[in-house]
This record gives structure tokens, C-alpha cells and sequence, in this order.
């Protein structure tokens, strides 16, 4: 109990700043830190939010007993049902169906993400990873402090063992729910859980910590990686989800491989796999392949002038669309870019005649007229160094089926750039730059 009580003063002291979110499951570790939490003070800044996963009969019934733990504490709680696919794996579905409700949330709110990750937690996280074949800094698995997506994430509990745990929760006689899926052992986690780290314990007592601290170990390497990343990305001229690979065969292969991967972290990639890591390292090879590309998951690479440039699959996609953009109306919405009077940084200026106009994707046979020549719209952007997917996004302005206006490239013969309206073309946050 004493114990208890002098982790929770720890807490106090400890806490960051602002409003705390904290993921209550309603098992054993989240009620626990819980109570630790508003002993320490801290309830006043602290809410909470629910996870209902749908995969048990019983999940309204967690929802219930949460909701009821929220009321007697006096914290605000929030209920958030979640669709799991299954596609990658039950775990993993379900962790991803987790983070993609509790990071928006807590941005949302401005709030540090509060997680009752454990120390067994972070042993069979090292364990499992390890089998996953993952490198320096999948191995360096969770850390107290970090940060996801932009959103701070705080894991108090991170030093201290399940066994721990439960004597401080029966010595507290706090009541809790346990998760009948946790015995299931056709579960991969469950099976190091039950299986593996009893074997494990009975050889060497300490396993838990001893890996606790391998990852610690593996997280500070990780953390060199980085510095060393960062100041090869700089040499590199790397900017933002824009990779130049001119000068990259100057660095190791260790080191290239390296800033790769920091890259795509930092731009929020799914992490590729060594065989596609290496496709993007060679993909210079391809210079004269306009379409030279590496895709993985829902991300792909694409190669342009001797960078690479990283979105989502579905952010290279062609515009294909043909409509009326009347005089005096809004402009009608584009995928991938957005209009604007405004001006800033990565926009595309556009000039809008007065009249009626269509706007229409780029096509092979459509020209404007221009210093009284018929130049083809697509060489006109190739020698404005447009890369071959913008081209295939940006709309082109018509009047009576001719084109009167390109984006990036000014008005035809003909138009008055005294009478026309200049609007700038934005990227989303999605398209590449």
C-alpha cells in the first residue's frame, strides 16, 4: 500500500504539463493507473476514453463498467466504438483500430496520451519484435515518453512488474475486468505471455527486467541512429516527403539504408520491409523511367529528376474529371489540391478568365495556343519541371472547348490577364511535394 502511495506522489511530480488522456480498457493495469492518477492529484486535468473493439459478446459491458468507474472518480469518459481489420492479424488489427480513434482524440484535446503499458508489457513487446525480425529501433520497443503523430504519449507504469501490479491492486481492493481472450494462446502474444515467459522466468527470474532493459539499451542506440539520420538528411538535402538520391551512394550502404528509414518515419510510412527498402535505395538506377515507382501497403515512392517522393498510393492517382465551373461560383473541389486567393508555400497559380469554363484533366491531344504556336500542355509543364503526377491532376481551364488557361503556365492568345481572377492551386495533406 505504502508503495502505491509513493509511486502516486511520483506521478505528481512526474506528469506533463496539460490535459492527460488516459486509454482505460477496464482490465487490471488502466484501473489501477487510474486511481494512481487522481490520487496523485491529478483528476482535475485528467480524462479518459474507452475503446470498444466489438470482438466479445460482453464489450457493452466493459463500456458499462468503465462508464461507472469514470462517474464514482468524477472524470469525463468517452466511448468509442471500433471496427477491427483483421487483414494484418487480431492483434494487430486491434491495436491499430485503437490508435487510429486515441491519437486524433488527444490531438484533438491537446492532450498527453496516458497508456498503462508495464514492465512485462515491454518484455514481451522486445520478444515478440525480436521474432518479427525487426531492427535497432523496433527492438528499442516502448519508451515512458515519446511521441506518435504529433501527439505526446506517457507510460507510467512502464517500470514496474505485472506482479506488482496486482498485489498493489488487491491491497487497494479495487475492482477491475478480466479479459477472457488473454488465455487464448492461438494468440501470438498470449502464447509468449503463458507459454514461453514462465519457461523463460523458471530459467532466469529476471527475464523481465533483463529484456526491459535491452530495450532500453536498443532505444539509446536508436536514438544515434537518428542524429546520425538527421545529419545525413541534411547533407543529403532532404525536405520533407522529398528525398534526393543524387549524392546517396556517397554514404555506406549501413547509412543510406539508415536515413531511409528515417525518412519514411518521419513522413509516417508504413515501415517497408528489407526488400522494399532496398528497391527504394537503388531506385536511381531508374533515372529515365518517368514511371519508375516502389509501392508497400498503402504507400508508394515515386522517382522524378533524381528524388524520391513519398505519399499515399491514392495521392498519385490521376484527376479525371470534366465540370462546369460557372462565372462568379466557387471553383469546384479537386482531389489532392484545394483552391485558395491566398497564396503559400508549394501553391500552383492559376488565372481564370471571365465566363463560363470547364475544367478538364490533361489529355495527350489538348494544346493551347500560345505566342500564336499550338504547344502540346503536357511538354509545356515536362520543361517547367511538373512531375508526370501533377500533370495528371491539375485541371486545365476551357471556354468553347479550347483551352484558354494552364495552370503553372499563364493564359492563351487571346485573353485578357487584366480581366482575369488569380487563384493558387494548394496541395492537400496527403499529395507529394
Amino acid at each position: 500500500m505504502s508503495d502505491a502511495a509513493g509511486f502516486s506522489q511520483s506521478l505528481a511530480e512526474q506528469a506533463p504539463d496539460g490535459p492527460l488522456l488516459l486509454a482505460l480498457s477496464g482490465g487490471l493495469d488502466s484501473c489501477l493507473l487510474l486511481h494512481l492518477l487522481i490520487k496523485a492529484g491529478l483528476g482535475p486535468r485528467l480524462s479518459a476514453v474507452h475503446i470498444d473493439h466489438q470482438l466479445q459478446a460482453d464489450s457493452q459491458g466493459w463500456a458499462r463498467f468503465c462508464q461507472a468507474l469514470a462517474d464514482q472518480q468524477g472524470i469525463p469518459l468517452a466511448i468509442e466504438k471500433v471496427a477491427v481489420d483483421m487483414a494484418n492479424g487480431l492483434e494487430a488489427g486491434a491495436r491499430d483500430a485503437r490508435y487510429r480513434v486515441l491519437l486524433p482524440l488527444a490531438r484533438a484535446q491537446g492532450a498527453t496520451l496516458v497508456m498503462a503499458h508495464h514492465r512485462n508489457d515491454q518484455a514481451e513487446t522486445l520478444l515478440f519484435r525480436l521474432l518479427r525480425g525487426a531492427g535497432v529501433q523496433g527492438l528499442s520497443a516502448m519508451r515512458e515518453h515519446s511521441e506518435q503523430q504529433g501527439v505526446p504519449l506517457w507510460r507510467p507504469l512502464l517500470g514496474v512488474g505485472r506482479q506488482t501490479l496486482e498485489s498493489w491492486g488487491a491491497a487497494l481492493s479495487l475492482n477491475w475486468r478480466e479479459d477472457p481472450s488473454n488465455q487464448d494462446q492461438s494468440l501470438r502474444r498470449n502464447y509468449l505471455r503463458h507459454t514461453i515467459f514462465p519457461a523463460l522466468r523458471d530459467r532466469w527470474p529476471g527475464a523481465d527486467g533483463t529484456l526491459a532493459r535491452a530495450a532500453d539499451h536498443m532505444a539509446e542506440a536508436g536514438e544515434l541512429l537518428n542524429e546520425i539520420a538527421v545529419q545525413d538528411a541534411d547533407s543529403l538535402g532532404v525536405a520533407g516527403a522529398s528525398f534526393p538520391l543524387t549524392d546517396l551512394a556517397d554514404l555506406s550502404l549501413a547509412r543510406q539504408r539508415n536515413v531511409l528509414r528515417w525518412w519514411l518515419q518521419q513522413n509516417r510510412a508504413t515501415a517497408p520491409s528489407a526488400a522494399v527498402l532496398e528497391q527504394l535505395r537503388v531506385l536511381h538506377l531508374a533515372a529515365g523511367d518517368s514511371q519508375a515507382r516502389v509501392e508497400w501497403g498503402g504507400f508508394a515512392a515515386r522517382l522524378y529528376r533524381g528524388a524520391l517522393y513519398l505519399a499515399s498510393r491514392e495521392a498519385f492517382q490521376p484527376w479525371q474529371g470534366d465540370v462546369l465551373w460557372s462565372e462568379g461560383a466557387p471553383p469546384p473541389a479537386l482531389p489532392h489540391w484545394h483552391w485558395s486567393k491566398q497564396g503559400a508555400e508549394g501553391d500552383i497559380w492559376v488565372l481564370r478568365p471571365p465566363g463560363n469554363l470547364q475544367l478538364r484533366a490533361l489529355s495527350g491531344s489538348l494544346v493551347v495556343r500560345r505566342n500564336g504556336l499550338h504547344q502540346q500542355i503536357k511538354e509545356l509543364w515536362r520543361a517547367a519541371g511538373v512531375p508526370p503526377w501533377q500533370r495528371r491532376q491539375w485541371p486545365l481551364l476551357l471556354r468553347d472547348g479550347e483551352v484558354v488557361s494552364v495552370p503553372l503556365v499563364g493564359l492563351a492568345d487571346g485573353e485578357e490577364g487584366d480581366n482575369s481572377e488569380r487563384w493558387y492551386l494548394l496541395p492537400s495533406n496527403e499529395a507529394p511535394r
